[in-house]
């Protein structure tokens, strides 16, 4: 049942997220508006006929099987076919705008989880989280790329651009967000991002990837919480596995 659950919650996440599937359901919702108003000035019509009239008309088809017999009806089906137009003008008006021009993308979330930065290391968190990804946190990955990476999980947002800038930050609602996961190619860009993203929310959880040991105490400065260096762990896994060789031998 809970894995029930959480899939069932991260269906109705995609959906929410969906412009597609926003307008199907507006567009489905004024059919039954106006399928009720028809057969209230054409009386004798059935449900299923003022709906497929409805349908027939709103999405700019115009077969013309069901005939209006009022002038209200007339006026109705005018109003209707108008409607449809502008429905259909603004979704091609849409579709030109997603595939000509780029827009800056922004979300609304609240006690999310930002994850800025994406390579190997962003790749096996994503892979390795306990539970389902999006089931109790939102998420959102911020990456330089301009194409949302092809193996990253639907349920997270993908916002193209630099997180180093405070824009691209403020784009992904970072003063509302639970806590940021940081991993950057360099530890000065990495000092950076924290930096800002601390300046915008100095209440949330930072946890932060750096390389190298010596600049630690750079984070430390700035009250970073968490901070995985890569030469510490790679040092202590060496010297494990050195001490272990050596019992080995006695």
């Amino acid at each position: 049942m809970t894995k029930l659950y959480e899939r069932l919650v991260i269906f109705w996440k995609n959906i929410k997220r969906s412009r597609m599937v926003k307008v199907i359901l507006i567009v489905f919702a004024l059919n039954f508006l106006f399928s009720a108003i028809y057969m209230l000035i054409e009386p004798g019509t059935t449900f299923y006929q003022a709906f497929y009239w409805i349908s027939d008309y709103i999405t700019n088809t115009g077969t013309g099987v069901v005939a209006p017999d009022s002038v209200a009806a007339w006026w109705l089906t005018t109003i209707v076919i108008w409607l449809g137009l502008g429905i259909t003008l603004v979704f091609v008006e849409n579709v030109y705008l997603r595939f000509t021009k780029r827009t800056e993308k922004t979300v609304k979330f609240h006690n999310h989880i930002l994850l800025l930065g994406y390579g190997s290391k962003m790749r096996f968190l994503i892979n390795n989280l306990s539970g389902e990804i999006g089931v109790h946190h939102d998420y959102v990955l911020i990456h330089e790329d301009e194409e949302r990476p092809y193996d990253l999980p639907d349920i997270i947002e993908y916002i193209p651009g630099n997180p180093v800038e405070e824009r691209t930050l403020r784009a992904a609602n970072a003063e509302s967000a639970d806590q940021a996961v940081v991993v950057m190619k360099e530890d000065a860009d990495a000092l950076m991002v924290c930096s800002t993203f601390q300046h915008l929310n100095p209440d949330a959880w930072i946890t932060v990837n750096i390389r190298y040991s010596e600049n630690v105490k750079h984070f430390k400065r700035i009250d970073i919480e968490e901070i995985v260096c890569d030469e510490e762990l790679s040092g202590k896994a060496l010297v494990a596995g050195f001490e272990r060789s050596k019992e080995r031998k006695k």
